[in-house]
């Protein structure tokens, strides 16, 4: 076991902003140097206190100026990055650890901006394209609108930690879910085994006894294996565009409707349920939550050449 380095005074300092050590250095220097000389000079035997510990003042006002220096410098944003509609300070690196990956949210944004120069796409009818173009947070929207269309209840999880689940499914009036539903918008590598073996440890700990998982993309061979030994349907992204299509026409554009309503593509940020914002840095593009700093969510984008 690794022993931890126990905090002292000066980390505390040195963790604060600059203008904290600052305040210390001005008001110990002042305190020793003419506060505590004037409250000693009615007593001979204080005034003696009082003026031996004058020098105090300077060792204070030193060493806490010192600090408050070393803060001013070392914690000056050295990152700048421009958006259209301002220019602020962000320092996007390092990632903290909880960022979600593209491996949370699809990998679909790589090709999305690969497109991005297109002209605006303003789809008028249903194909597998539409599907693979909506943003992660519609297409669980849009998942659960197509089940409520073939007569079940459904429910959507809201943004934030959904424990593996994307909405719920009910028959009539019951209150307890027949099945629960889990989406990845992933269009650049299939569905592997693990994200459907933790549906069902989803399901098998709230005694769901069905599991429904749909995708913009395919399976891999181990996935289809796993379901197929377990009440697990998987919904590729071409088998879902089937079951769409075979709707009534009123239905899929009501289902159209859902997909396309306002910005489709904008991925919507996790934890704050709101659009990203497209950024530039040295380092790479990225989209980041709008809200920042107060949320620092990101979703990194490979450059394409």
């Amino acid at each position: 076991m690794v022993r931890r380095r126990k905090t002292t005074g000066i980390d505390v300092f040195l963790a604060a902003p600059w203008w904290v050590s600052a305040i210390v250095a001005i008001a110990g220097f002042i305190a020793f140097q003419w506060i505590v000389p004037a409250l000693t000079a009615h007593s001979p035997i204080l005034r003696v206190f009082g003026l031996t510990f004058k020098p105090v003042g300077y060792f204070i006002g030193g060493i806490f100026g010192v600090i408050a220096a070393v803060n001013l410098f070392r914690h000056r944003p050295t990152h700048r990055i421009a958006s259209s509609e301002s220019v602020r300070e962000y320092v996007p690196f390092p990632i903290p650890p909880d960022t979600p990956t593209t491996d949370q949210v699809g990998r679909s944004w790589e090709e999305m901006m690969a497109r991005v120069s297109e002209p605006e796409f303003i789809p008028s009818t249903w194909s597998l394209e539409l599907l693979r173009r909506i943003e992660w947070k519609r297409f669980e929207e849009l998942s659960a609108a197509f089940y409520r269309e073939i007569g079940l209840r459904s429910e959507t999880i809201r943004c934030g930690a959904d424990g593996g689940i994307d909405a719920k499914l009910f028959k009539g009036d019951s209150s307890e879910p027949v099945a629960i539903v889990q989406c990845k918008a992933w269009n650049s590598r299939p569905v592997g085994v693990k994200p459907v073996r933790e549906l069902l440890g989803v399901m098998t700990h709230q005694n769901i006894p069905e599991g429904i998982f749909v995708a913009t993309g395919d399976f891999t061979k181990e996935a289809i294996e796993f379901a197929k030994s377990n009440p697990i349907d998987l919904v590729s992204g071409s088998t879902f565009m089937g079951m769409i299509q075979k709707l009534s026409a009123e239905q899929q554009e009501k289902l159209l409707a859902v997909a396309t309503e306002g910005d489709f593509t904008t991925p919507t940020c996790p934890s704050c349920g709101i659009k990203m914002v497209w950024r530039k840095s040295e380092r790479g593009d990225f989209w980041g939550c709008s809200s920042y700093p107060r949320c620092r969510q990101v979703f990194h984008v490979a450059t394409t050449k």
